[in-house]
């Protein structure tokens, strides 16, 4: 007697079979016409990011911000004050929409700044200053301001931000937790009063509260201060949502480096910067500062790092998602690098270019895999003009498939660059995150 035999379980979610069939009709009748692939991902690329856009203002699994977070950033981030002000305490945490985050408002041309300005650097007295007028005016117009209710109390706040100016130039600047007189009996209202900012709708770090600590920051030219922020434009956490979203449709669930931006650097990178190749490339840079290539840019995460410390960088990048968010993190950063939006066989600006150092990390295997790109990859080498060059190669076993023109080594493919450049010493300088060795080439 024949058992009966079990079947598969239903699919949780049932298969579209119309879609998958449609799919493999397109897919069909783009190979039969490659003019069209082109097009074709590019609608696609179009779509995706639509999708991002759309899902993120629905998308509330981010729902763990830390609204009591201290960052540490440079002072001079922060170039605009907020048209709003925010009450640190009830309105921490909020995502706010609205034009409160215009950039109409440069800080160091509050009437606060420039009399800190007159005071500590040009040795003006206080009441000489706008600021001392306005503020004394509004204390007489009944206003109870930092505890003042006449002059002779504002006069003596005053004389306590002198002290504080030379505690900072003396000692550096510390947070609230550190000025803590009983350890054991914290204020929370005191701990609150960090300088704070919000984050507008592209990024931007704008002041909320603390003037007088972040003037005298400024002035003192402090390397950093922590801050704290209050709240967060709508279109700022829609954009953060977006990443997240992209980062859920990744294998690692993670997206491939880290941001630098201050309030995207929580979410999680599959490089992270335990194993950082930033710190491995810097600590063997013939060149502390000039051009840059980064070929294949991604986010452009290594031109927001070499830009830091003095290059001039060039961030090349072909597909479309990625465009996407390089140019919305270059702008959230006020970076200055320059986007190329094209395949690095199409950049003939960059022949033109003498170049201190090329970044090409995880990207020339992928010239590999068919004739007409190697032989565009060959002619790129022959005509890279550069002092230096940082490289990562693939491993040969990660190309699974049997038709790609050419697969090397590590060693073959270092010989390959040296044989068509005029780079002719190579040296391995460490390794990866997941284990891949990286060559400088000079």
């Amino acid at each position: 007697m024949t058992k009966n035999l079990y079947e598969r379980g239903e699919p949780y979610t049932k298969k579209k079979w119309n879609i998958i069939r449609a799919q493999i009709f397109i897919v069909n009748v783009l190979n039969k016409f490659p003019g069209l692939i082109k097009i074709a991902k590019y609608l696609l690329d179009f779509v995706r990011i639509m999708n991002y856009q759309r899902r993120s203002k629905n998308f509330s699994t981010y729902n763990e911000i830390n609204i009591d977070k201290i960052y540490w950033v440079q002072p001079q981030k922060i170039q605009y004050a907020s048209l709003r002000e925010f009450d640190v305490l009830t309105d921490k945490g909020k995502e706010i929409n609205g034009d409160w985050d215009l950039l109409k408002r440069p800080f160091e041309e509050l009437d606060v700044y420039i009399a800190f300005k007159e005071h500590f650097h040009e040795g003006k007295k206080w009441e000489t200053t706008v600021f001392y007028k306005r503020i004394l005016n509004n204390i007489h117009q009944g206003e109870y301001l930092w505890g003042c209710k006449n002059e002779t109390d504002f006069n003596i706040r005053l004389h306590k931000l002198d002290n504080l100016f030379e505690s900072i130039k003396n000692n550096g600047y510390k947070t609230q937790q550190e000025l803590l007189t009983d350890p054991n009996k914290p204020d929370p209202i005191k701990l609150e009063d960090e300088i704070a900012v919000n984050i507008g709708r592209n990024g931007d770090l704008l002041f909320n509260n603390g003037a007088h600590r972040l003037c005298i920051a400024k002035l003192l030219n402090t390397p950093k201060i922590p801050i704290k922020i209050t709240v967060r434009h709508s279109q700022w956490m829609d954009f953060k949502r977006q990443i997240l979203l992209y980062a859920k449709n990744q294998i690692t669930r993670k997206i491939y480096h880290p941001i630098t931006h201050i309030d995207l650097q929580d979410i999680p990178s599959f490089h992270t910067e335990k194993i950082d190749r930033f710190n491995i490339m810097q600590s063997h840079l013939s060149h502390k500062k000039g051009t840059l290539l980064d070929i294949g840019s991604y986010w452009g995460y290594f031109c927001h790092r070499f830009e830091d410390i003095g290059f001039t960088c060039y961030a090349v990048e072909n597909d479309h998602v990625n465009l996407y968010f390089l140019e919305k993190l270059k702008r959230a950063d006020n970076k200055t690098f320059e986007i190329i939006p094209k395949s690095i066989f199409n950049c003939k600006e960059i022949k033109y270019i003498d170049f201190d150092v090329v970044l090409a990390l995880n990207i020339f295997h992928h010239f590999l895999k068919t004739k007409e790109s190697y032989d565009k990859f060959i002619d790129l080498l022959q005509n890279l003009h550069t002092k230096e060059m940082f490289f990562e190669p693939h491993l040969p076993e990660e190309f699974n498939d049997n038709n790609v023109y050419k697969n090397y080594t590590e060693d073959e493919f270092v010989q390959l660059i040296l044989k068509n450049t005029t780079l002719k010493k190579s040296q391995e300088i460490g390794k990866a995150q997941d284990g891949r060795k990286i060559f400088k080439f000079s």
